[in-house]
């Protein structure tokens, strides 16, 4: 994907790296065989393309930006269903290994294997794809400045903080489910923004990549738990788990999101003013500005 860089203009590239992320789905979800490792490197790809779009947020018109987003997220939609089935012998495993256990050991026979996805719904997914990759080469981003990635940095940061403070106080599948989400944007938007002070920004992008982690095992482990039936010996151990897994994405959480989403938004600014214009005679970044000081 293209970095950014300080003598290019920042929305183009951006622009530019959702492209080639819309154009990689695409070209996956075109093969004459759609294998399952495929639809995850595709769903990953959408997910990043949706990050890329939410950092260009501010330069777009609201219709614009919403019908983009709702094309990104229908051209997924079939991929998701099709990739939670298929991790289900995974997470399985998973389970086994957390506890000690041998996989015969727990009481559960996985249904077969239904991740295939039927050739109506790739096509869909692919048509939506170009339509995407057209509508995206008429939209114009002239403006080349914080006032477009700051505001969109800030909002996703937000919606982050406000999906922990959710999940936090509602514990239910749905809440966690939507952090893991909002985790996600972040987590993509700081491996996109790393140019701007790295290995700072890489850090932190370390951080979200193990947040995101233990809430996408949160979830499925809930897809496990839903699709293997009702209370019982393996019901018990996934609860136990997933305790254990909110806990510490909880824990983690609370130091990400530590800051209120304008004074990371300054921090980051401050960063980006850095990376465009650095000091004469320095090399890189001599030092960052540290958490809240700006």
């Amino acid at each position: 994907m293209p970095p950014l860089l300080p003598h290019k203009s920042t929305a183009k590239r951006i622009r530019k790296q959702l492209k080639k992320r819309i154009e990689n789905a695409l070209a996956i979800l075109s093969k004459q065989r759609v294998s399952a490792s495929d639809i995850h490197e595709a769903r990953k790809s959408l997910k990043k393309a949706r990050a890329s779009l939410r950092l260009l947020r501010p330069a777009l018109r609201g219709s614009d930006y919403r019908e983009e987003n709702a094309r990104l997220r229908d051209a997924a939609r079939p991929l998701s269903s099709a990739r939670d089935t298929h991790v289900l012998p995974d997470t399985l495993r998973l389970v086994a290994h957390h506890f000690g256990k041998p996989v015969s050991a727990l009481p559960v026979k996985l249904k077969k294997d239904r991740s295939h996805l039927g050739s109506g719904e790739l096509a869909h997914s692919r048509r939506l794809l170009r339509e995407a990759r057209t509508r995206l080469a008429d939209l114009d981003f002239e403006d080349d400045n914080w006032s477009v990635v700051g505001p969109a940095l800030k909002q996703v940061y937000r919606q982050g903080r406000r999906a922990l403070a959710e999940a936090r106080d509602q514990g239910n599948p749905e809440a966690f489910h939507e952090w893991r989400k909002q985790a996600k944007y972040l987590r993509y938007a700081l491996e996109t923004l790393e140019p701007l002070w790295p290995p700072l920004v890489h850090s932190l992008a370390d951080e979200a990549h193990e947040l995101t982690n233990y809430l996408g095992n949160d979830h499925d482990l809930t897809v496990l738990h839903e699709r293997t039936g009702g209370p019982g010996p393996l019901s018990a151990l996934i609860t136990q788990f997933q305790q254990e897994l909110r806990q510490k994405a909880l824990q983690l959480g609370a130091k990400l999101y530590e800051e209120k989403p304008q004074v990371f938004t300054n921090r980051f600014g401050e960063y980006w003013k850095k990376w465009r214009n650095p000091p004469a005679g320095t090399v890189g970044h001599a030092s960052a500005p540290s958490a809240g000081s700006c």
